[in-house]
């Protein structure tokens, strides 16, 4: 045993004590920050300014009043800090602020102008959208019986960033409102089958500009048709808002916000941590297996001790390291959910379950990559037999939406007792929002503590064989031999 803890210890230190492994393990949450800070800051950047005027064509006579309304400056800021304030609303819930945090976000954005955004408020997160220059638009009204060919010929000239130089007079787009419209034919079902308005648009203008343009066009049109009905537009506009709802959840601590993306995402991460310290403890085997075997380090190595101990030992030091990489991620995803408030989403008997499900998967692949280590000599040997060894694990990253919406269904219990597999599965059960049941979780720990078992038992043989075998690779079938005559 003592041999087995000095191999493993020095397996450990050979692998966290090197350049490689730190910049591998601080590098993505660096990078993960950085791109968190720096795409607002891209995404903030205003867009170029359009300035010209929409024309339109309405045989109507009632739409194109309405619609040179909504491109009035009021309106268009009127719309612009609605959207500004919608998106900073959501923002705030996504990422679990309190209420005075939000109404500091809100206050800034209404009080920001047209050059800054909420960005820079204390409090706020550098994320919040800024706000953009309002285009310059007005509507030039054309005569009813305009020829729409004819007046499409002025918007070839506004193409461009040009458009902000123009002075206003470059057309940048063209409506036909014809009078079907308003005036549908009745269809057999009894719904009106109305005209389609048509919307000529400069080939370069901002999407952001032609969605308001379409937008506007369909509240201008809908709103006449309520009106030839006799209704009250602005009442009926209000009934058909949608109602908001504060949604909470009910804890022993007391009431909670709910987050539905965490809510959502918190499983599969449970999972991708789980993948990711397990695979970079058994790339770390696999490569150093076949390195010392390449190197006839191994010779020397197994003068000293045995093959069971010395595979053992590699085993249990990478092991140390995936569960590092367990330890400091995973604490950072529980810090972070500490900090806003969101520790209801995880049941604590779950971070428990979770690291007895690390160690069976780990020694699950662990086993693997130590018998195709100790077989091959180069680590491009090693791919065609981990290929479909690999095929079979990431069955659980294709499937994480469906085991994850319905963690209790035939399926997903089933794949709870597949070896290999049922580690991942369990911890993506065990994570749900939906109790799983009980009696599954030790069954399916059994099943993956034979699995170890067996698989160390073969692993074993071929280790002790190939360890100190050269020349021609092995394929699964010579594995098996030396499984059966070890």
């Amino acid at each position: 045993m003592t041999k087995i803890l000095i191999i493993a210890w020095r397996e450990f230190l050979a692998t966290v004590l090197t350049k490689g492994f730190l910049v591998g393990l601080l590098l993505p949450p660096i990078l993960m920050t950085v791109a968190i800070v720096a795409m607002p800051l891209l995404l903030n950047k205003k867009p170029p300014s359009v300035a010209g005027h929409i024309a339109v064509i309405d045989e109507t006579g009632v739409v194109a009043s309405k619609i040179e309304d909504a491109f009035s400056a009021e309106k268009l800021k009127q719309r612009r800090d609605e959207k500004l304030k919608a998106a900073i609303d959501q923002g705030t819930k996504a990422m679990g602020m309190d209420q005075k945090t939000a109404d500091a976000a809100k206050q800034a954005a209404s009080g920001a102008g047209g050059a800054g955004g909420a960005g820079g408020v204390p409090g706020v997160p550098l994320g919040m959208p800024s706000l953009p220059e309002l285009p310059s638009l007005s509507v030039r009204l054309l005569a009813p019986d305009a020829d729409a060919e004819a007046e499409k010929q002025p918007i070839l000239s506004a193409t461009g960033r040009e458009q902000a130089t123009d002075g206003g007079d470059a057309r940048l787009a063209l409506l036909v409102v014809p009078k079907g419209v308003l005036t549908g034919e009745a269809k057999e079902g009894g719904e009106p089958a109305y005209a389609k308005y048509e919307l000529f648009v400069a080939p370069r203008l901002d999407p952001e500009v032609q969605g308001d343009i379409r937008e506007q066009a369909a509240r201008a049109i809908v709103d006449a048709r309520l009106e030839a009905a006799g209704f009250d537009t602005s009442k009926i506009r209000g009934l058909l808002t949608q109602p908001e709802s504060q949604t909470k959840a009910v804890t022993k601590e007391g009431e909670r916000k709910t987050n539905q993306a965490a809510a959502f995402l918190v499983p599969g991460a449970f999972m991708i941590l789980l993948w990711i310290s397990i695979f970079t403890a058994g790339q770390y085997l696999l490569a150093g297996t076949i390195e010392e075997k390449g190197n006839r380090v191994m010779e020397v190595l197994l003068s000293a001790a045995s093959p069971m101990q010395l595979m053992l030992g590699k085993i249990i030091g990478k092991g140390a390291v995936g569960a590092v990489i367990l330890v400091l991620y995973g604490g950072a995803g529980i810090g972070a959910l500490i900090v806003f408030a969101m520790t209801h989403l995880i049941a604590w008997q779950t971070l428990a379950l979770t690291l007895i499900y690390f160690l069976i998967a780990y020694g699950t692949i662990a086993c693997i990559m130590a018998a195709i280590g100790a077989a091959v000599t180069e680590v491009t040997e090693a791919q065609s037999l981990l290929g479909p060894v690999m095929m079979i694990l990431v069955i659980p990253m294709m499937l994480w939406m469906p085991i994850m919406r319905n963690p209790n269904s035939g399926f997903a219990q089933a794949c709870s007792f597949v070896p290999l597999i049922n580690p991942f599965v369990m911890v993506l059960r065990i994570s749900g929002s939906e109790p799983i049941p009980q009696w599954q979780i030790p069954a399916s720990i059994l099943v993956g503590i034979l699995t170890v078992l067996i698989l160390a038992w073969m692993s074993a043989k071929i280790f002790r064989i190939g360890v100190l075998m050269y020349g021609k690779p092995p394929d699964f079938r010579t594995l098996l031999k030396w499984v059966r005559m070890a």
